[in-house]
């Protein structure tokens, strides 16, 4: 036999023996995948049954490529881009991956120090006590870059789950009180049950009483969405330091990533706070005993004229391009003006047939009087929050109240209503951060179907023009008005892009989380101008727009939504459903819990989260009502404190600044404890101040990211 024909029988007896092993190899991985998936699937059965229901309901039109490779491991060849997710040992591959990222983590950090701020003049009791609170922030410094990350972390977010391999290798590594894993492919997902053991992972996060939630599918349109939905659950602290890690390229991997670090401040935006909890609560036990108009359930199920056109007009740049088409058919449309919409719309002679108003502050009452004549407002009718200021309430004709959510006092209304009228509470959702939200939310659950939103610009002009030209913002008592920092890019309603300061890209983003719930598939509404694109709102050009002749006189369609679509509601006596012993029980076991010594990061973290859970433990219960008059104090306080456990890589001196902080937190509650039982019954004293201060309000600040 020549050299040559040995060469091709030794080829061919190694492709042979290879052959051989890679079939014995895919046996054994066989035999050890099927059993895993077994247990996987139980095991989310048990803890996630959705999750469950989708892996047995999943299906796919093109054969799922898992392999085995030359190591013994399991790797998929991805659809998308043709190639294996891993190399020939995955275990290895990502053995280094987990080293190279724990090494030099990828970690968030939010600015607290601008707490220290908070005006010297400002003397109510989470005013004074932020400022304490921002003071041993800023005496703490200038933020460190952890090198490597410590083994106990808060939070740990997971752009890409691929088949698992890493979810195991990092936690043996760290323990994380919250891992977020979130997965563009389901396919990719389902791979992983025969690869990983899921069973023991969700297991150990149970033992260690952690979180663990799954964001499969994930795509950068809902992303936040969701990440706010589990946030509002479990508390958002838990996306206060991350430690971000990427386990494979890709596009929407990358763009879920971006989104994350553009958008954290939406979901640390808007915490609520003590006093904002206690004047709620005093004014809606004033407007409770001098009677309301209650938003009735199921409106935008039986709204007789659900196809009269709706105008929600805000006051934008853009109103000024649209002015003339709502004064020519304002017969033949229900005109919303939204908060100072109204002083523009009647120095053109149109006359809305509601206003909107949501702010609580007395400062609401104050510029009302300012900007126009008592008598104009006796006139008009008002759609507003249970929660506005009581004084407000007599200047109008007539006004119609919903429940403010995620509120102490939505919640005790609620209460009140169930045990005194037996009736629950029509809560607005959506209805915030400003007036415009209030106004569309209304819209579209009273039942209208055609909406139409004028100068709901979301954003600033290129020219820096905020309001329309005509608006109260560039004149009289609201002439030294200034807008807030334009930090946001965003997509522009007619193409292009607008700035936007953080509220009204909040605003934007809450217009779009409402038009895109199931209830609402068949409102057409259209964002008419230039302005910020809203998800699920058709862009319009102001000369498209087309008037609609009606049959219906639009008089005969405001007597019938004052008449059918609220309930009239008068009640005094809410003391025996505040519940203050409960609340000082509450209180007083806070305060015992952040008694109790601390001596390195993870009782500091496990201090925390048993406060928080503790507290949380009240939410949909009858203590509802108290658990919000903390929550949002319990936040402005937590997250800092997370983030000063952090701030360097000596764990001593974090410490020493935790436990500063914490005192203040304990002090804090040792006040508000007293204070609440004189303080639900205080009006709002804050007027309007025509002083306009740094960019810092404290009961709207908003934490850089």
């Amino acid at each position: 036999m020549d050299s040559t024909q040995q060469q091709i029988k030794d080829m061919m007896q190694q492709l042979k023996d290879a052959s051989d092993r890679q079939i014995e190899r895919e046996q054994v991985f066989a035999e050890h995948a099927e059993q895993r998936f077994r247990d996987n699937l139980a095991a989310f059965r048990k803890f996630y049954p959705k999750i469950a229901d989708s892996i047995e309901a999943f299906s796919s039109d093109k054969p799922l490529e898992l392999f085995v490779t030359a190591s013994g491991q399991g790797n998929i060849k991805e659809h998308v881009t043709g190639y294996p997710l891993y190399g020939d040992d995955p275990i290895e591959q990502v053995a280094r991956q987990v080293e190279e990222q724990l090494a030099k983590p990828m970690v968030n950090h939010i600015d607290f120090a601008k707490y220290a701020e908070v005006p010297e003049d400002d003397t109510r009791v989470h005013a004074r006590y932020l400022k304490k609170l921002g003071e041993a922030v800023a005496e703490a410094g200038a933020v460190e870059k952890l090198a490597p990350l410590p083994d106990r972390f808060p939070t740990a977010v997971v752009f890409g789950v691929g088949l698992g391999y890493h979810i195991p290798m990092l936690m043996e590594r760290v323990q994380f009180d919250y891992i977020y894993l979130i997965e563009p492919s389901f396919e990719n997902f389902y791979c992983s049950l025969y690869c990983t053991d899921w069973h023991s992972i969700i297991e150990q996060v149970d033992e260690q009483r952690g979180v663990l939630t799954f964001q499969l599918g994930a795509s950068y349109q809902t992303f936040i969405d969701d990440l706010y939905r589990v946030s509002q659950d479990i508390g958002v602290f838990s996306l206060t330091k991350c430690f971000c890690y990427q386990h494979y390229p890709s596009k929407e991997n990358a763009t879920l990533l971006r989104e994350f670090f553009m958008r954290l401040f939406e979901l640390h935006g808007g915490y609520g706070f003590y006093n904002d909890a206690t004047t709620a609560l005093a004014h809606t036990v004033q407007n409770a005993k001098q009677g309301m108009n209650l938003l009735k359930h199921k409106t935008e199920d039986s709204n007789r004229y659900r196809d009269y056109p709706v105008y929600v007009v805000g006051n934008g740049p853009s109103l000024d391009e649209s002015i003339e088409f709502i004064k020519d058919t304002q017969e033949h449309a229900l005109i919303i003006a939204a908060g100072t919409a109204l002083q523009t719309l009647l120095k053109h002679d149109i006359v809305p047939d509601f206003h909107t108003l949501v702010e609580r502050p007395k400062s609401t009452y104050d510029v009302l009087l300012k900007s126009l004549p008592k008598e104009t407002y006796s006139k008009l009718n008002l759609l507003t929050m249970n929660l506005i200021y009581p004084d407000v309430v007599p200047l109008y004709q007539w006004v119609g109240m919903a429940g403010k959510g995620i509120d102490a006092s939505g919640d005790l209304l609620n209460y009140v209503l169930l045990n005194e009228a037996q009736q629950a509470l029509r809560y607005l959702p959506f209805c915030n951060p400003l007036v415009a939200n209030t106004a569309l939310s209304y819209a579209a659950h009273m039942g209208f179907k055609e909406i139409y939103m004028f100068g709901v610009d979301n954003g600033y002009s290129a020219d820096g023009r905020h309001h329309s030209k005509d608006s109260a913002y560039y004149q009289g008592a609201l002439k030294d008005w200034k807008p807030h920092d334009a930090r946001h890019e965003l997509a522009g309603n007619l193409g292009g892009t607008v700035m936007s300061s953080n509220f009204l890209a909040m605003s934007c983003q809450q217009m779009g989380r409402l038009l895109g719930l199931p209830k609402f598939a068949d409102i057409h509404c259209y964002n008419v101008g230039e302005g910020a694109k809203v998800n699920h709102a058709l862009p319009l050009k102001p000369e498209h727009v087309l008037p609609e002749p009606q049959q219906h006189d639009k008089s005969q369609v405001v007597d019938y939504i004052k008449d059918e679509l609220f309930n009239h509601f008068q009640f005094e006596h809410f003391e025996r459903y505040m519940a203050f012993d409960r609340y000082d029980e509450i209180c007083d076991h806070l305060i015992a819990i952040s008694e109790e010594p601390i001596t390195n990061r993870a009782e500091a973290l496990d201090n925390l989260r048993r406060q928080a859970r503790y507290l949380y433990s009240h939410r949909q219960t009858r203590y509802s009502h108290l658990h919000y008059v903390l929550e949002g104090e319990m936040l402005y306080f937590q997250c800092p404190l997370v983030v000063l456990l952090y701030n360097a890589n000596d764990e001593a001196q974090c410490l020493t600044h935790f436990k500063k902080a914490l005192d203040v937190w304990r002090r804090f509650i040792v006040e508000a404890r007293e204070d609440l039982k004189t303080a639900w019954l205080e009006k709002c004293t804050r007027g309007y101040k025509p002083k306009v201060r740094k960019n810092f309000r404290v009961d709207e600040q908003q934490p850089s990211t």
